[in-house]
């Protein structure tokens, strides 16, 4: 088990990792982007060395930020650049190291923070780099999170993001804010990763926890600083909608032992009902003629959120929004939950249709949960055998410790029926 100052730390990387990067980096240029990562996760494991000796300071974040900052001055006073680059600004050291005192307050970071997440997502990078390098850059993510995220090969993952660092650090790119003509489209791209995010610590791609909470704190937390912002769309209202739906019901989706329980075997007293009415604030003030995938998948998480228990859901109307979804965007992922719904509103032999029509899909060739969905029609049309034979399928695709247990009770659940 991890002692507290480990937890301490991993949350304060997690959480004060992208304010640090985004003031040091704004202070010293994009070109310093490896220099500046590099000194942050110096003083993270500073902390981890120091807070197990002398313990945890009174404010670990104020000591975080000063660890940081002095890390960096004193590596560019050795590589003998900071004379050069304090003199390219026109200010003294003592001024640069002011200013960057100034946007480590806590009121001054949103602004940094904002800069960053719009340098990381600019137009000149391909569209899955721009998430690549944001992840990684004010995320705090690793490369093999991100290439499930994205479906790529880690080292494909690994070579865009250099690429992206260079490629920004050769047009000397500004932490400005996007000129309001060039909104959306910038806003496109952040949502995107925060949505990623969100689903990464929903359903971590590593270790043995189911959820890790504190990944969607933070994606929470940075969709809410753009909610706040004079920067929010709304989808931006939408996607934190969606977010508060999901994160209302982390109490019921794991047992006392950490493992996942499925949406059917949830105790909904458990749900987080303050979430709940808050997501549907943040819904209603998404309100737009042109509604986006971000409203209509927090629309579906409200039909299950505000529904007594799984049979009184109303199927029918999240199979409409479904439909709708997938006249905005093609995707197999949502095929795959239309078809989900449809069986759960007693259109078994259509829902099975819709299924087979996904195997010959190559991104759904080794998607464990097509075989779980085929698993759990065939077990509503009281096909035990067939149900166990999917489920079996699904447990040799199954990566994540966490999704093997799941499938295991799964199939032992079945098994005891088809007794």
């Amino acid at each position: 088990m991890k002692q507290p100052e480990n937890q301490l730390v991993e949350h304060f990387f997690r959480h004060e990792s992208a304010n640090l990067v985004a003031v040091l980096t704004r202070a010293f240029g994009i070109r310093r982007i490896d220099l500046v990562e590099d000194m942050v996760q110096v003083a993270m494991l500073e902390a981890m060395h120091a807070w197990k000796q002398s313990g945890v300071p009174e404010k670990p974040a104020a000591w975080i930020h000063r660890v940081a900052k002095n890390r960096i001055l004193d590596a560019l006073r050795r590589e003998k650049i900071h004379e050069k680059a304090i003199a390219l600004s026109g200010q003294s050291i003592e001024g640069e190291e002011s200013v960057v005192d100034q946007w480590l307050e806590e009121e001054q970071l949103p602004d940094s923070l904002l800069r960053m997440i719009f340098v990381c997502c600019h137009p000149s990078l391909e569209r899955k780099t721009q998430i690549a390098l944001t992840l990684k850059t004010l995320c705090g993510f690793g490369i093999s999170e991100i290439a499930r995220g994205l479906m790529l090969p880690e080292e494909t993952v690994k070579k865009r993001i250099q690429r992206a660092k260079n490629s920004l650090a050769t047009a000397n790119v500004s932490l400005e804010l996007p000129d309001p003509s060039q909104l959306t489209q910038r806003l496109d791209v952040v949502h995107d990763v925060l949505y990623l995010m969100f689903n990464e610590g929903y359903s971590t791609s590593h270790g043995t926890e189911p959820i890790r909470a504190d990944i969607c704190e933070e994606a929470a937390r940075l969709c809410h600083l753009l909610c706040e912002s004079t920067c929010s769309l709304p989808a931006t209202r939408a996607l934190l909608a969606l977010m508060l739906f999901h994160a209302a019901r982390f109490d019921a989706r794991t047992d006392e032992h950490g493992a996942i329980v499925l949406l059917e075997d949830q105790n909904r007293t458990q749900w987080d009902r303050c979430l709940i009415v808050s997501a549907q604030s943040w819904l209603a003030q998404s309100k737009s003629d042109q509604p986006t995938t971000f409203h209509l998948e927090a629309a579906i998480a409200m039909q299950h959120c505000v529904s007594p228990s799984l049979a009184e859901t109303d199927w029918q109307t999240i199979v409409l929004l479904y439909s709708r979804l997938l006249q905005l965007r093609e995707s197999p992922v949502y095929t795959l939950n239309r078809a989900i719904a449809l069986g759960q509103a007693g259109e078994t032999g259509e829902a099975l249709s819709q299924l087979q029509s996904l195997q010959s899909c190559e991104e759904m060739q080794n998607y464990f949960l097509l075989d779980c969905a085929f698993s759990h029609i065939y077990e509503l049309e009281g096909n035990t055998q067939a149900a166990i034979d999917a489920c079996l399928i699904a447990l040799s695709k199954a990566v994540v410790p966490h999704e093997k247990e799941l499938l295991e009770r799964k199939l032992r659940k079945l098994t005891d029926q088809g007794r």
